[in-house]
């Protein structure tokens, strides 16, 4: 029996044959890519909510700093129509100090 030689491949011819995957190993590389494509939308939509939440947060500042201004202003207008003192909400009565 005589002994074959067989030809190794040069790097150059492997790398330039197409090689086919298993169809296990293109499940897994598609399962991955879907992983990686689900989690980057989530990333996305979460920034977005960031975003609104941002928004909404300085508009409610913003809110905030009005009504306290409008606070200040009718304290003044009931003081110096009615002097120091507090006022029962319930009643509708003013207590001078």
């Amino acid at each position: 029996m005589a002994i074959q030689k067989t030809k190794i491949p040069k790097p150059s011819d492997i790398k330039s044959s197409p090689v086919s995957f298993s169809e296990e190993e293109l499940k897994e590389i598609k399962d991955l890519r879907l992983s990686l494509d689900t989690v980057t939308f989530q990333l996305g939509r979460i920034l977005v909510e960031t975003i609104k939440l941002e928004e909404t947060k300085n508009t409610l500042k913003n809110q905030l700093k009005t009504l306290e201004n409008k606070e200040i202003s009718l304290a003044k207008k009931l003081s110096s129509k009615y002097g120091k003192g507090s006022i029962n909400i319930e009643t509708g009565t003013f207590i001078p100090s």
